[in-house]
């Protein structure tokens, strides 16, 4: 007999989503300040944060995709 997938409650959807926002924010942020740092180091401002920004940016919206693929996947 198979079951059929429970459905999420809003709480932990609003959760999920909220833990995607978060991520993807984290991220490009993270990779902006660690180009500007090692720009810095370097004295190649602003290339380094440009290109951390775009390698956080890439990073984030590709988690993005992979968890919100897992939750189509998944049922929700």
């Amino acid at each position: 007999m198979k079951k059929e997938p429970q459905r999420d409650s809003f709480i932990v959807a609003w959760g999920l989503y909220g833990a995607v926002g978060f991520q993807l924010a984290t991220m490009v942020v993270a990779g902006l300040l660690l180009g500007d740092w090692v720009d810095d180091k370097l004295g190649t401002s602003p290339w380094l944060a440009l290109v951390g920004l775009l390698v956080g940016s890439v990073g984030g919206f590709f988690n993005l995709i992979r968890i919100l693929k897992w939750k189509q996947e998944r049922g929700g």
